[in-house]
């Protein structure tokens, strides 16, 4: 058995601009053990816990970091052009600190879009790509698209 993540799965196809229809994404599917293309794959839902609230806690979770990497993202974006130092990156920083085993990815995070607020280039964005790496390596529910 092989377990996909739909949201890597959906991102993916779209970026190669490939149909998520599940007629042309089972054709695509290999079978693990031999490489051949199955055309019996079978879908289905697996939970993070075992009850509703549980899950509906753990999707809360996941729903705020990812809105935390959300924001952080768009002030690495903007960080040659605006002021990177504002309350709200310091609140999206505090939210994901828990969820990480140290805080130095965090603090590089900060040193790096506060250094190159109005320079040519910001490794801000680089920063941010390692805050998602350190989040997805600690086996939290990252969005396919900051992957």
């Amino acid at each position: 058995m092989k377990t996909y993540d739909l949201e890597e799965l959906i991102y993916t196809r779209r970026f190669e601009r490939r149909s998520i229809e599940w007629p042309a994404v089972q054709a695509d599917l290999l079978c693990i053990t031999c490489g051949h293309i199955r055309r019996d794959v079978h879908v289905t839902g697996v939970p993070f816990r075992a009850n509703d609230r549980e899950l509906r806690h753990r999707r809360a979770e996941t729903l705020v970091m990812n809105l935390a990497l959300t924001v952080l993202q768009d002030v690495a974006r903007r960080a040659r052009t605006d002021d990177p130092r504002t309350p709200v990156t310091r609140l999206a920083l505090r939210v994901l600190r828990p969820y990480l085993a140290d805080r130095s990815v965090l603090m590089r995070f900060w040193e790096e879009a506060a250094a190159g607020h109005g320079q040519a280039f910001s490794h801000a964005q680089l920063a941010h790509r390692w805050i998602v790496t350190e989040l997805v390596k600690r086996g939290h529910a990252v969005w396919a698209e900051f992957r």
